[in-house]
């Protein structure tokens, strides 16, 4: 009886980890798709941009508005589907930015000398951790979805802002 219990529960908890990690890919293939519709003179990538992230999900805000307000649950669901909304719009954004720094970036390694060769995994690393923390704050997003979790934007900001640096620097090596 006990085994018939322990396959249940590692059936459903894998069903579920491949749920969430499908979801993800497509919210992912969807953020790519995306990125070669807008025009190329859009403004640069300013990380101060994507400052208000690291705030709009956070747990003291929602605490700050819950003792302002005599929220009724309704308002509040409403209020908080409202706010991953808009988080997941700046991911859009974020995934724009990146895809566009990180063809800079290939292109300068393209132009590059041979020494500088090294550089091709340095990208690569730099696409798969972008992309790897990108489906986890999906994942995460949709765990706050269901009331599970927080949401921090940091690690995909400072991986977004490592990768800038490392453009700025490969541009402007003397200045460094």
């Amino acid at each position: 009886m006990a085994g018939i219990l322990t396959i249940g529960a590692v059936a459903a908890a894998a069903s579920s980890v491949a749920a969430i990690g499908s979801w993800a890919w497509i919210r992912l293939k969807q953020i790519r798709q995306v990125r070669g519709n807008e025009p190329e003179s859009e403004a640069r990538y300013s990380p101060e941009r994507y400052e208000p992230m690291t705030r709009l999900l956070a747990q003291d805000e929602w605490e700050f508005v819950q003792r302002r307000t005599a929220c009724r649950p309704g308002v509040a669901a409403r209020w908080n589907r409202e706010r991953r909304k808009i988080f997941r719009l700046y991911l859009n954004d974020l995934a724009r930015d990146f895809y566009r720094l990180h063809a800079a970036a290939r292109a300068l390694v393209a132009e590059s000398p041979q020494q500088h060769s090294d550089l091709v995994g340095v990208l690569m690393r730099q696409q798969v951790t972008f992309w790897r923390v990108l489906a986890a704050m999906e994942c995460r997003l949709l765990l706050h979805a269901m009331g599970i979790g927080r949401v921090d934007a940091r690690a995909l900001l400072q991986a977004m802002e490592a990768m800038r640096l490392e453009i700025d620097h490969s541009l402007h090596p003397a200045s460094a």
